[in-house]
Formats: C-alpha cells, structure tokens, sequence
C-alpha cells in the first residue's frame, strides 16, 4: 500500500438512541459523556489506522437515526466501502431495524460486497434484552458481531480497526450525483424538504456540523422533535432555514450549492401550488 493515507468512508447505521455518536467520539476522542447525543443530519469524523498491512483515513460518518429522511441516508451511503451497524442490546427492536430497513437501504446505495460489523451498544448496562439465540438468526447479515459499550470502551478500538484492516483494499465507488438523487423524487412536504435540505448541506455544501445544528436551532427547529410519529414542523420554519443555508452560501461565495437549494425550493413551492 502506497505511504499515504488513502481515504476510506465508512458508515455508522442504527436507530435515534443506539450510541452510534458515542462510540465514535469514544475512538476518535476517547471521551464519553452521560448525556443524549443526538445527531442532525451528518456528522463526519475522521481518523489515521496504521495496521499491519498498511495505513488509511477513516472518513467516518455519523448519520440522523430517524425514520423517514431518506434523501440524507442514501447521500451519505454512496461512495461508502463499509459500515458498523448498532443495535442497543435494551431494545432487541433496534437489531430488526438494522435486518429489516437500515442495512438493506445501506447495500442498496453503496455496494453488496461491503463489510458490515454489528456492534451489540451499552454492554455496561444490567439490562440485557437481545439474546444470542436472536442473534444466531442474523449472523448472516454481518461479517462480524461485537459487544460494544462506549461508557468504558468496550471492544470499540478493535471494531474500528476491524473494519479498517477490511475496507484498506476495497475500492472507492463513484459516487453518484446528489443531484440526481435529491431530483427523481417529489419534495412535498415540509420533512421532505428539510430531509433535502440537510443532505446537501451535509454531502455536497459542506457546512460543519456544529453551524448546522446553529441554524437549525436559530431556525426554532427543535431537533428532538423528529420522530416520524410525531413530526410536526412548520413549512416556515424549514423555508427559514433554507434562507439562512443560502446566506452562508452567499458568504462562502458557493453558488453551486446555493443554487441548488433554489431549485430544490422552486421543485417545493410548484407543488405547494
């Protein structure tokens, strides 16, 4: 392998809650806190592996567990050579999820031959509800099974560098266009439209994750409100939060991306009429 550091993007996959952001702030910066992390959009973290073999830069991306925005999981799978899949080992719903929705979606919009490690999370609670007898029936699915826990980092160094070692030779897949993507669909609902939203600031306009989640909240969106059950977001709140995206576009001087957000608003407002 040559000297450099190849850039390899990996995904985390799983359900709102499962610790996805904690075992990667675990690796990356070895911290853990008590407190619900939770994530809008894409986050990306990166990482240098140096193993037997060689070395390689994790491009690690940390993605929304909510049902339903669709636009933003299939932006960031694409490109991707492999992911880690987490289940909360209280809640055996989680691992379906991943069987039934998320792992499905992810080798749809990637590659079927990509390395996917299943992390069983919060292994440091007493409360143990996913079984190995459930967990024999979806060995399958996985090309290796971990019980993980980012509280004391349980297991968390070796998934990575797991993965890493499986994904150094993989190729890179040419990533789609976004905008074919975020196009072939209609865009009529206020979550449709911030589903949209979200994933071009996140794959394509580039805007990091902490003045996202700044305008998010300047835009009174209340991120914990996102469920798909109880998704109650107002078209003014969404369309104000377009209108800051393509402000800080105008200061970035991108009019790439800024356009882009235009002509996703004018696809809206069409069928709004």
């Amino acid at each position: 392998m040559n000297e450099e550091f190849v850039k390899k993007k990996i995904n985390l996959l799983g359900d709102q809650g499962v610790g996805k952001t904690s075992l990667v702030l675990r690796y990356v910066k070895n911290v853990f806190g008590e407190e619900y992390l939770k994530t809008i959009g894409t986050n990306i973290y990166t990482k240098d592996v140096s193993f037997e073999e060689g070395k390689i830069k994790l491009i690690i991306q940390d993605i929304m567990g909510e049902a339903g925005f669709k636009i933003v999981k299939r932006g960031a799978f694409k490109g991707s050579t492999g992911a880690i899949a987490v289940a909360d080992i209280t809640r055996p719903n989680t691992l379906e999820s991943l069987v039934n929705d998320w792992i499905p979606i992810y080798k749809r919009n990637s590659s079927e031959d990509n390395p996917v490690v299943l992390a069983i999370n919060k292994f440091d609670l007493d409360e143990k509800n996913i079984s190995l007898d459930k967990l024999e029936k979806v060995y399958h699915c996985f090309n290796h099974v971990l019980f993980t826990s980012a509280k004391s980092g349980r297991n968390v160094e070796y998934m990575f560098k797991y993965l890493a070692s499986k994904v150094a030779y993989n190729m890179q897949l040419s990533s789609k266009d976004l905008e074919d993507i975020i196009f072939e669909r209609e865009i009529d609902s206020p979550k449709d439209l911030l589903d949209t939203l979200l994933a071009i600031s996140s794959e394509i306009g580039d805007i990091p994750y902490d003045i996202r989640e700044g305008l998010i909240e300047e835009s009174d969106i209340d991120k914990f409100d996102l469920n798909e059950e109880i998704f109650s977001i107002t078209d003014k709140k969404v369309m104000r939060f377009a209108n800051l995206l393509m402000y800080l576009y105008d200061e970035k001087e991108d009019k790439y991306s800024k356009n882009l957000i235009e002509k996703v608003l004018e696809k809206y407002q069409d069928h709004s009429q």
